[in-house]
């Protein structure tokens, strides 16, 4: 037996509203669920196990009639699915009344269901959200339905507001598989057993790492399973440390460097640290119009040239100030500190 294990596609999303590169990213992560489909129907996979969160908001009849024509594409393939708590499915929304025309099943949100596929031999069971939160801790406590069969626990949580869990008891429970949604880093919790798969697309800046779905092969009880990057871009950190012979120029040319590097599809944060002894301002306006950059974040400290200051103002208050504290000036970071902060205060006065 074959499956795919997919969640949090988050279909409808507008990514970082507003940035040049937000309606490109909700036709994306549309893209990239047609993908899955693609390659579930091209590795024959049997079951297409979808975590919850297909959908980012409760969807309307026409978002499910679209999705369910993209799942009709797969003639061998059944896929069963939960609704999470982005598309959290009440009484009477579109998707607890749609009847599919593929092979789809989505599990009730009043009750745990299962379902059991006798050509397969395999037993999902897993239920729905019907609202925003569920802060029951349920799956510690559900058991395998079909004794004989490949039990799959499909569930949908993992924090404090949406079914909080226990991590051992989901890898001492008797099922063969867990397959899990909604947090959006993949975590394996128990190898080839128990799986956080993550979200297909990251969709905000705090998404970094890659993202992708579970492929699995079932043989004679044996699971094997693997991860499968599909996320059109990532979303990535970029660190610059400022040294003393940097100037500003030098640092742009820098990050330019490593973001054509890197790939320029991808989302940058540009974190920059270190010691700004030159009072330099660093203006990357040439590269945020050029490249997909979420934000700048400058933290950097002065570091003063003792040597210069010191032989300026040796006869002078300043001076005797350092002349008092250098000498551990850099083997002792308690100390840096008090000098960068006394010189601070003496410099910017106009002490002397």
């Amino acid at each position: 037996m074959k499956f795919i294990h997919m969640a949090d596609a988050h279909l409808g999303v507008q990514p970082d509203k507003g940035r040049p590169w937000s309606e490109a990213r909700e036709k994306e992560i549309k893209e990239t669920f047609v993908k899955v489909v693609e390659d579930a129907k091209e590795k024959q996979v049997d079951l297409l196990l979808i975590a919850g969160d297909l959908f980012h908001m409760p969807p309307s009849e026409g978002m499910i009639r679209d999705v369910d024509y993209i799942l009709s594409k797969l003639s061998k393939t059944k896929t069963i699915m939960i609704a999470g708590n982005h598309d959290y499915m009440k009484p009477d929304s579109p998707l607890a009344n749609y009847k599919f025309s593929s092979k789809t099943i989505c599990l009730s949100a009043d009750k745990i269901s299962n379902v059991y596929m006798k050509d397969l031999n395999v037993c999902v069971t897993g239920f729905s959200y019907n609202s925003k939160e569920n802060t029951d801790d349920i799956l510690d406590r559900i058991k395998p339905a079909k004794q004989g069969a490949f039990n799959i626990l499909l569930a949908h949580g993992g924090d404090a507001k949406h079914l909080p869990f226990n991590r051992k008891t989901l890898r001492e429970s008797n099922f063969d598989y867990v397959a899990l949604g909604h947090i959006h880093k993949p975590e394996v919790i128990k190898e080839n057993a128990v799986i956080m798969v993550g979200s297909l697309e990251p969709i905000d800046y705090t998404d970094t790492g890659a993202r992708g779905y579970i492929y699995g092969e079932v043989v004679d009880g044996i699971v094997k399973t693997q991860f499968v990057p599909v996320a059109k871009r990532n979303y990535m950190n970029l660190l610059i440390n400022i040294k003393p012979d940097h100037s500003p120029a030098m640092i742009v040319d820098l990050v330019d460097r490593q973001i054509q590097n890197l790939g320029v599809q991808h989302i940058y944060r540009i974190l920059v640290k270190g010691h700004n002894h030159n009072h330099d301002v660093f203006d990357f306006t040439s590269l945020t119009t050029k490249y997909n950059i979420y934000e700048v974040v400058t933290e950097v400290s002065e570091e003063y040239d003792l040597t210069r200051i010191y032989t300026d103002n040796q006869d002078n208050l300043i001076g005797k100030f350092i002349n008092q504290l250098s000498n551990n000036y850099y083997n002792d970071e308690v100390c840096k500190k008090a000098i960068h902060y006394g010189l601070d205060v003496l410099l910017k006065t106009g002490v002397q």
